[in-house]
């Protein structure tokens, strides 16, 4: 579990981000990013029912995303405002894979 101050939880600003924020993908992820006036990053995790009927697939999903944010806020620790969405085939990929998109990402968004 990612800590409270972490997280974005507010619906205001997951609009605000969608509204003014940069975009930037790949094969699996989409990410939403918007700078925050806080000195460390704000994640938001969103994994659709498109990916997967299954609660119990998208939640397991989500948690192995968590895990991965979770090693990696002592690299990035500037603040932004960050929003995870998942694609389709993100669902079938072995967690070093999911890590290294996902690093590979959010490298791009903090360089």
């Amino acid at each position: 579990m990612l800590k409270k101050k972490n997280r974005i939880t507010s619906s205001v600003t997951f609009k605000e981000i969608f509204t003014k924020g940069n975009v930037k993908e790949n094969e699996c992820f989409k990410i939403i990013f918007k700078k925050n006036d806080l000195d460390y990053p704000r994640y938001g995790i969103i994994v659709s029912a498109k990916n997967s009927k299954s609660a119990v697939q998208r939640n397991a999903l989500k948690r192995r995303i968590r895990n991965i944010l979770r090693s990696s806020l002592l690299v990035f620790s500037r603040g932004f405002d960050v929003v995870i969405i998942t694609k389709k085939g993100c669902l079938n990929i072995n967690f070093s894979k999911l890590k290294e998109s996902l690093d590979e990402l959010l490298l791009k968004l903090f360089e």
